[in-house]
């Protein structure tokens, strides 16, 4: 064993049991910070939203189809499948950081921050045509709002507009 790999293994050991013990913490018991909470190390990482974690939701025919955690909150406060987003229709597609969950009456875009925003009807065609999050457009900053005579959505990178029964999409 060479040295470098003797000072090296023990902070390997200390690193992984340190993160098993932030692993095995129950809510329970006392917080980071709290005298009473154990000197544990942790690590420092930069996760995109869709390695968040996931929870089911009824999909096609019944069965469960699992979704991003924020997803499935901006869908439950939009009335779930008795709301205007109706029933999932497959599971997240991640996309440039973030991720994109159909449903049979449009589409909640998660960006790379973790914010879930509604894209629906003429807007989500147009913003599918002009690519999407992968797209000039980018992400959605903001869900779909009523405007004189129609409709409009905001993006990192332009904006939507449907009036009049015509889409135009604007980039910055």
């Amino acid at each position: 064993m060479d040295r470098m790999t003797r000072v090296l293994a023990p902070l390997a050991v200390a690193v992984v049991t340190g993160a098993a013990l932030v692993a095995c913490s129950s809510e329970d018991g006392p917080a980071a910070g709290d005298p009473a909470a154990p000197a544990v190390p942790t690590l420092t990482t930069t996760r995109t939203a869709t390695t968040t974690s996931s929870t089911p939701v009824l999909g096609p025919a019944e069965t469960p189809v699992d979704i991003p955690v924020a997803v499935a909150d901006r869908w439950s406060e939009l009335g779930g499948e008795q709301g205007t987003l109706g029933r999932v229709t497959g599971p997240a597609t991640d996309v440039e950081g973030g991720a994109v969950v159909d449903f049979e009456g449009g589409a909640v875009v998660l960006t790379p921050t973790g914010r879930a925003f509604v894209v629906q009807g003429e807007i989500l065609a147009a913003y599918r045509e002009a690519g999407g999050p992968a797209g000039d457009l980018g992400f959605p900053t903001a869900d779909e709002a009523t405007t004189d005579g129609g409709w409009i959505s905001t993006f990192d990178g332009g904006v939507i507009t449907y009036l009049d029964g015509v889409a135009e999409v604007r980039t910055d």
